[in-house]
């Protein structure tokens, strides 16, 4: 059996899987463990011995190809450890809901296909087919509100593969080929159709107003998902877009800067828990748009500690960040948030400063010292969690819990199993993925300043923000309004560097 054989069969086993728990639901938990543990073993394989066969073509007909590299790794290994943090972190929760396991197993074939994809029509299915299970997964019957937002979800889904096939069909027509690589001879066009609706998907710049809304009526499990890997349906093509495209890449760039400042100033002065974490998250996928050979490995940084944080979300007295802040978190589920925290702020040893830290080294001065000191947006972002002098511990003060919150009063009602797992993963992959760990005085004083800075920075503005609504910028107008923007920005910023003007 040859290594491409078994590549085919893994790719092809959670659809096959899915298929078995439909029919004999008991299957499904079982196998909820066992898929995405063989997709780290398939991943830390080519991590290992088996490294000098990448990259790996799998062309399975002339209008479909696959190819995995070493890049696309980081994205299976975030793939399988969201999902088993999932299963990790309420084990029996949906016992209920039988169809839940298929759709998980499908979502996780899908993500680990688009993760390979090398044609367009490729990314055009598995990202159809990523959206349609996402929607069936924020579905709630019980819960209305979920009904619109995952109709809504699905809508701008639509939207945005309508304008990624329209590019599709742009690069054809130039080029007679669906492959990713005849996009490097694409008109501008076609690059601006597919990036944009590849922005939409990736939860990034203004396209990116879709996400908070959504994360605020679904459940935390779907929104540790979303934010942890569906996002890198988008993020994932974009970065093979980038590698071949200079136009592309350049475009990214700009695009990835905006989002980053964007979505740290929208995440800045929101109330709502599940609100920042979404913001935040357009802001994150910012950097992550950056450089497109560090692309997976900022998302996988990224979609570990997000995940875990949105996990603890659903164990928290309240989702509210002013009720928060007046009470201490109790330290089981203090501690991983903090170190999911830290990650994502760029903790030395974590996978987070190995992320930023390839980053700001790849990045041309100055904007690697820009792009290095942005940081402290995340940063400013994630101190609002901290609590004021004198906040009484939960013991002290009644919980003021809200619908969907996974706290019962008790510490044994806690579930920190999944979030841990995470947390752990942050901390043990830059050792298996050969990322720096450095621990610097140099590095240790950067964290420590950024971090004061942030801490100082957030209580002067704490007392103004308690007094002031950020506007809506979530409703469907805004959103439509947005991605024509984008499509502006971008054609202008196509035709400055159709000029000769190149960012450094």
């Amino acid at each position: 059996m040859t290594v491409n054989s078994v590549v085919i069969g893994w790719l092809l086993l959670p659809a096959i899987a899915g298929f078995a728990a439909a029919l004999s639901p008991r299957l499904g938990r079982p196998l909820l463990w066992v898929i995405p543990l063989l997709s780290l073993g398939v991943a830390f394989s080519f991590l290992g011995p088996n490294a000098a066969l990448l990259p790996l073509s799998l062309s399975t007909s002339p209008a479909v190809s696959l190819q995995l590299e070493t890049q696309q790794l980081p994205f299976l290994v975030l793939n399988a450890l969201v999902l088993l943090a999932i299963v990790l972190q309420q084990p029996r929760q949906h016992d209920h809901d039988q169809f839940r396991p298929v759709l998980l197993l499908v979502l996780h074939g899908a993500l680990n296909t688009i993760d390979l994809a090398a044609d367009l029509v490729s990314i055009y299915v598995a990202i159809e087919l990523i959206s349609i299970v996402s929607f069936l997964l924020m579905v709630d019957l019980n819960h209305r509100a979920s009904l619109w937002v995952a109709f809504r979800y699905l809508t701008l889904g639509d939207l945005a593969m309508l304008l990624f096939l329209l590019g599709v069909l742009v690069v054809y027509s130039t080029t007679g080929s669906f492959a990713m690589d005849a996009a490097a001879r694409a008109p501008d066009v076609a690059i601006l159709l597919l990036l944009v609706g590849l922005l939409i998907k990736s939860e990034a710049f203004l396209p990116g107003f879709w996400l908070p809304k959504t994360h605020a009526v679904i459940s935390t499990e779907n929104s540790a998902l979303l934010s942890g890997c569906v996002v890198t349906a988008g993020i994932a093509p974009l970065s093979r877009l980038g590698l071949i495209n200079a136009n592309a890449a350049q475009l990214m760039l700009i695009l990835g800067l905006l989002s980053v400042v964007l979505g740290g100033v929208a995440a800045l002065v929101q109330n709502d828990l599940k609100r920042l974490l979404a913001w935040s998250t357009v802001s994150q996928m910012g950097f992550a748009l950056l450089l497109p050979t560090v692309a997976s490995l900022y998302a996988l940084a990224h979609g570990l500690g997000k995940a875990a944080l949105f996990l603890a979300v659903g164990e928290l007295p309240a989702r509210s960040i002013r009720a928060l802040q007046q009470q201490r978190i109790i330290g089981r589920l203090g501690w991983p948030m903090l170190l999911a925290s830290l990650s994502l702020i760029g903790l030395p040893l974590s996978l987070g400063y190995g992320a930023k830290t390839a980053l700001v080294q790849l990045l041309p001065m100055p904007l690697a010292t820009v792009v290095g000191w942005l940081g402290i947006i995340t940063a400013l972002v994630l101190v609002k969690l901290l609590p004021d002098r004198g906040a009484l511990s939960p013991t002290e003060r009644p919980s003021s819990g809200q619908p969907g919150s996974g706290l019962k009063g008790t510490d044994g009602s806690i579930k920190v199993r999944g979030i841990w797992l995470l947390c752990i993963a942050l901390f043990v992959l830059p050792v298996a993925l050969h990322q720096p760990l450095s621990l610097s005085a140099a590095s240790v004083l950067k964290l420590a300043l950024m971090l004061g800075v942030a801490v100082l920075g957030e209580r002067l503005i704490r007392p103004a923000l308690r007094g002031w609504t950020p506007p809506d910028l979530e409703n469907f107008k805004s959103i439509v309004l947005a991605i024509g923007i984008t499509l502006l920005v971008g054609t202008t910023i196509n035709s400055t560097i159709s000029t000769g003007a190149v960012v450094p």
